[in-house]
């Protein structure tokens, strides 16, 4: 069993700093001010949007359009209008997890869309202030495409302009990947196996994990599967969303005799057969 000094993790003194700079994100890109955006990001900052498509990183593939994050923002920030509707924000340690509906806008278009998104940030101190270092977002592309391509002729249109500005943007190559992980992932089945993990919470789950899984919890602290099984008691989970490889979702969970309203992001093996990985966001 995790000793208890491990099993919490106090309140960061700069929650309202960290939430703050999680939402300047969305707020600067939904104003299109393209050096205010990536002047948010770190020097070695990811983003992974959606998660299990191609990464953007700072720094790499310099040219007109910037670096590869400058590439991103072209090809996505730079035609859409962006408003963010938030369902729950959780600050953990130097991460802030957001559960939002990003309502999009193609500019070039007018088609409007809702998109639910869990959102990671992981920020890191730089020159006395933060700074994003990594921002993984988890959505639904497949699902998101198959509702595009039900909005008709309208819809058939966007799907072309979108195409264009990741191309205009990242080239040829790119996109091919870009398509090829949008039909890859571990979609319902994953969402499942997560359902069942919760469901059986109380009984042995160790089943449910690939071998050598480990479970992240705040305050840096790590578990067994085993010692996940003893310390959580009750589970419910909710607002599931299959981006790649992984499952992410809010939830309730009971650990260490305290019910805590939470956040995680599973990582599962490409058959969606086991959690490799299980990290835990929560607060206080």
């Amino acid at each position: 069993m995790i000793e208890p000094s491990l099993q919490t993790a106090s309140a960061s003194p700069d929650r309202d700093a960290l939430l703050r700079t999680a939402k300047a994100s969305p707020e600067i890109a939904g104003q299109h001010d393209k050096e205010g955006w990536l002047a948010l990001y770190s020097d070695d900052a990811v983003v992974e949007d959606p998660v299990g498509t191609p990464a953007s990183h700072r720094g790499r593939r310099p040219g007109r359009l910037g670096d590869e994050l400058g590439r991103f923002y072209e090809a996505f920030i730079a035609a859409s209008g962006i408003e963010m509707v938030t369902r729950q924000d959780i600050v953990s340690g130097q991460h802030v997890f957001r559960a939002v509906d990003i309502h999009t806008t193609n500019l070039k278009t007018g088609l409007k869309m809702k998109v639910p998104a869990n959102l990671l940030y992981e920020i890191v101190t730089r020159d006395g202030g933060l700074a994003i270092r990594r921002m993984q977002a988890h959505w639904e592309l497949s699902r998101m495409s198959r509702i595009l391509m039900g909005k008709g002729a309208l819809g058939m249109r966007t799907i072309a302009v979108m195409n264009w500005s990741m191309l205009r943007a990242f080239g040829p190559k790119w996109l091919i990947g870009y398509f090829k992980a949008s039909q890859k992932g571990v979609g319902r089945a994953g969402k499942e196996l997560v359902e069942r993990l919760a469901e059986q919470v109380g009984d042995d789950i160790r089943e449910s994990f690939a071998p050598g899984a480990t479970v992240e919890l705040p305050g840096a602290a790590t578990a067994s599967p085993a010692e996940f099984v003893e310390g959580c008691t009750a589970l419910e989970v909710r607002d599931l969303l299959a981006s790649g490889r992984t499952v992410s979702g809010l939830a309730s969970i009971e650990w260490g005799a305290r019910t805590r309203d939470a956040a995680f992001v599973a990582e599962l093996d490409a058959a969606a057969a086991h959690v490799q990985r299980l990290r835990w966001f929560w607060e206080g």
